[in-house]
């Protein structure tokens, strides 16, 4: 408000319009074009603020024809008119680095640029983008697998995420609950190549599963470790890699696990009854809530280890995810890729990436029962 003060007082100010103004939006700039019919001259006043624009036109002609401005780009602008001459008073946005002036004719106007920042956007090319070039020249490294396994198989609940009506996130041609899907039948695929582990899916198809049934699910199959498989998106679409979160029931530590967090919850589980006594059950489910998260987080630094020359891995954290209050069974939930992200999207689409992601994941499972 002072910096327009300052301006009125210096420049005599007086109400009057002096010419014709039209304005453009351009990929790259922002055109404002003031048309007096006829050559005038004209001078650019010099003004310490960086984001103040004075055109001072030597005309006094009183025909107007004001436009409003896109505010985006011009915050605002005051015309003064003041004897044989009228001064433009441009104020630009920050989305605005500089400008271009220059004039044209037939008829004449002077033609004023104001010229964009450029927002940084990734594209996607698969024979350059380093990251790409990475993680699919990366050769994966399989356990061996047991010839024969007599013992007692492990069983694991792989939870596909959404499904159904609940499409999750949706971004460069794909959809999350099919991509969810995709990567968790290939994972049950290895899983199953291997004699130690029996493997579910809380769904197979395209369908709606409530976050409670999805973790009463694994406990009705007795599982020893819970996997929910999601792909991550970002508002700003300037996020990418891979995050894996674990149960933290006092809530995210991060902004984007608080943002996952959010997404994701829509509903709470019910504390499991082991007793007709209210005060046993919270007792128990306490404990087991206990061992969810800490052997959950175990589990997701074996993940971080064998996925990290896989993917762009990102973070460990935590949040109070619904879907991971399995009581008493080590849970963890991976947003593999971001859809917002064309690169990531381009890795999600490629099946070579889904078999070393899941060979990663298989890889840290093993390690995570058998410490190989």
């Amino acid at each position: 408000m002072l910096r327009k003060i300052l301006i009125l007082i210096l420049f005599a100010v007086n109400t009057a319009f002096a010419v014709k103004i039209k304005h453009a939006d351009h990929s790259d700039f922002y055109r404002v074009v003031l048309e007096t019919g006829k050559p005038v001259s004209f001078e650019e006043i010099p003004f310490l603020d960086t984001k103040i624009f004075v055109l001072s036109l030597n005309t006094n002609s009183k025909k107007m024809n004001k436009k409003i401005l896109k505010r985006k780009y011009v915050k605002s602008l005051d015309i003064i008119y003041n004897g044989e001459t009228t001064k433009f008073v441009f104020e630009v946005s920050n989305k605005i680095k500089g400008y271009k002036i220059y004039t044209l004719n037939n008829p004449y106007r002077i033609v004023i640029d104001f010229l964009k920042k450029k927002t940084p956007r990734k594209t996607v090319q698969t024979s350059k983008d380093p990251i790409y070039q990475i993680i699919m020249n990366y050769e994966i490294k399989e356990k061996k697998i047991p010839e024969d396994f007599s013992g007692v198989k492990k069983v694991i609940v792989i939870d596909p995420g959404h499904g159904g009506k609940d499409p999750g996130a949706i971004a460069n041609g794909l959809w999350e609950k099919d991509v969810n899907l995709k990567i968790a039948k290939k994972l049950k695929e290895i899983l199953e190549k291997d004699p130690r582990f029996r493997v579910y899916l809380t769904r197979n198809s395209d369908r709606f599963i409530t976050l409670y049934n999805r973790t009463v699910f694994a406990i009705k199959k007795n599982a020893d470790l819970f996997i929910s498989i999601h792909c991550n998106s970002s508002p700003t679409r300037t996020e990418s890699g891979t995050y894996v979160y674990t149960l933290n029931l006092r809530g995210a530590r991060s902004k984007i696990a608080r943002l996952v967090e959010k997404r994701e919850n829509r509903a709470v589980m019910n504390y499991v009854k082991v007793s007709t006594n209210p005060v046993v059950n919270r007792i128990m489910a306490d404990l087991a809530i206990s061992t969810t998260m800490t052997e959950g987080r175990n589990f997701a630094y074996y993940l971080k280890k064998h996925l990290k020359n896989i993917t762009d891995f990102k973070d460990v954290d935590s949040a109070n995810f619904a879907v991971l209050k399995t009581p008493g069974i080590p849970s963890v939930l991976i947003e593999v890729l971001y859809l917002t992200d064309p690169v990531d999207a381009q890795l999600l689409k490629s099946e070579d990436f889904i078999e070393k992601f899941s060979f990663g994941v298989y890889n840290a499972v093993v390690d995570y029962f058998y410490r190989e």
